[in-house]
């Protein structure tokens, strides 16, 4: 059994914050408190229909029950960054697989040619790429009112401007996932899962990580939890007998979880702050016996964007990518 320690705690609230509200500067304001303390946030009010979310996760779970030889039809292709994988992403932290399938796509000319699964769903590719557009100007806005704080030294726009969906350079990608039911022991009424800060050789439904383009949003549902993120030192600093810890990150009903990546954390000179966060085994026996459901899109620079700070030398975006999808996938 897990520590008091070891589990992930609620002290440190997720910040809520609520689009429709008419000051731009409130909200920028907000947005650079969660994202320079805290890497996390929920957007409410966020103008995405939440008919068009429920559709989209539809769709998810239909794919997902489709036969594995048909899934299989459109396998994951490394240099486009799309297609359907079956447990083959493996962090370093764990150095074990994930216990999930995804099916990704990458907005970038070329990049589905025949791998969009057409035939077996008709009306998968319009609604995606419907939500692609939707979350990427989400995205695009939320970049634009941290901009002139967490990136000073650029031009106003830059940023925005960094980040376009379906052309020859695009790389922001949309990623079904899927985490099916595990076995749980018939001898126990609950399965535990150690919480401990190193998460090697532990089996977990994604292993700790941090993303690597500039923003992640992530659908959720009520119901279906399991993802965490890391508590900072620095908060729990002065507090006797804690050390580094879990936190909760819930499904919040009509909210779109967000988190800062590593190119955002780059560009920003380190002010903002990419958080570890992973998804844990379920807990109950009840939990056990669900999927749990998501879908993600990562706001990632065009290839040729030049990601410059004050004290690194600059990289393109594409340049960085490589490196690191390579670095991710099971041999």
């Amino acid at each position: 059994m897990a520590s008091q320690n070891d589990t992930a705690v609620s002290a440190m609230e997720i910040p809520i914050i609520d689009l429709s509200n008419p000051n731009n500067e409130e909200i920028a304001l907000q947005l650079w408190n969660a994202a320079h303390n805290v890497g996390f946030f929920t957007l409410i009010n966020h103008s995405i229909p939440q008919h068009q979310i429920d559709t989209l996760f539809t769709l998810s779970e239909q794919f997902f029950h489709l036969d594995s030889e048909i899934k299989h039809r459109y396998p994951f292709d490394v240099p486009k960054n799309s297609g359907y994988e079956f447990m083959t992403q493996k962090p370093p932290s764990t150095n074990l697989v994930d216990l999930k399938e995804t099916f990704q796509v990458t907005a970038r000319e070329g990049c589905m040619d025949n791998l969009w699964p057409d035939v077996e769903q008709p009306g998968f590719r319009e609604v995606v790429m419907d939500m692609i557009a939707n979350a990427h100007a989400l995205a695009c806005r939320v970049l634009s009112l941290l901009e002139s704080r967490a990136c000073p030294h650029v031009e106003r726009g830059t940023l925005p401007n960094a980040h376009h969906i379906w052309g020859e350079d695009g790389q922001c990608t949309l990623r079904l996932l899927h985490y099916p039911p595990t076995v749980v022991n018939a001898d126990a009424d609950e399965a535990t899962q150690s919480n401990t800060d190193n998460d090697t050789n532990t089996r977990w439904r994604c292993g700790a990580h941090t993303d690597w383009g500039s923003l992640t949003l992530l659908f959720q549902r009520v119901g279906e939890d399991g993802l965490e993120c890391r508590r900072r030192a620095t908060v729990d600093e002065g507090v006797k007998g804690t050390s580094a810890s879990w936190v909760e990150v819930p499904p919040v009903e009509g909210g779109i979880t967000v988190n800062i990546g590593d190119m955002l954390k780059r560009w920003s000179d380190c002010k903002l702050y990419s958080n570890m966060h992973r998804v844990r085994m379920p807990k109950t026996v009840e939990e056990c016996a669900k999927s749990r459901y998501s879908v993600a899109f990562f706001l990632q620079a065009d290839k040729s964007a030049l990601i410059e700070n004050t004290t690194d030398e600059a990289i393109t975006a594409g340049e960085y990518f490589a490196a690191r999808i390579n670095a991710h996938f099971a041999d």
